[in-house]
């Protein structure tokens, strides 16, 4: 049984979740809830509506090489037997090892997935920060790279700012 842990306050339902789903996701092989959560950016959202994790099955005494079970709408079934080592490989990848080694498919309804919650909206950044910024970043070659860099950047210093206000 979990233990129970005393709080004097309210606390975020988001916060508290994981550690309630824990034992479920165990039950089920998932010992991270990740490749659940994760799912929509690991197989792209227009695979991860026909498609979701089911059961993650190691070998015994593995921690890699996993069967994962995937839950598919029949429609779905074919495309995602082509991509599936593309999907293995993007999972692998996620994990940074070879957690699974192929995929099962079982056909079945698939519950449409939880709406994604809206991205907030930046925090500003300070005047100079910013002009700071696009002249640290200026010598980047890569056009792409260099505005990466320069939002990852702004999203940090209005981060910063956002926490000492």
């Amino acid at each position: 049984m979990a233990k129970v842990e005393r709080n004097h306050g309210a606390r975020a339902l988001a916060a508290l979740l994981p550690k309630l789903a824990e034992p479920a996701m165990r039950k089920r092989g998932f010992t991270e809830a990740a490749l659940i959560t994760r799912w929509a950016d690991i197989v792209g959202p227009a695979l991860a509506t026909d498609a979701v994790p089911d059961r993650l099955a190691f070998p015994r005494g593995r921690n890699s090489g996993a069967t994962l079970h995937v839950r598919i709408a029949g429609s779905a079934a074919v495309e995602l037997q082509h991509l599936a080592p593309q999907i293995i490989e993007r999972i692998n990848m996620f994990f940074g090892y070879a957690a699974v080694s192929r995929l099962a498919l079982v056909q079945g309804p698939v519950a449409p997935p939880p709406p994604r919650s809206e991205v907030q909206a930046p925090a500003p950044v300070p005047p100079g920060r910013a002009a700071a910024i696009d002249h640290e970043t200026a010598d980047i070659a890569d056009p792409d790279l260099r505005a990466a860099v320069a939002a990852l950047g702004r999203a940090v210093a209005g981060a910063r700012a956002s926490r000492r206000s």
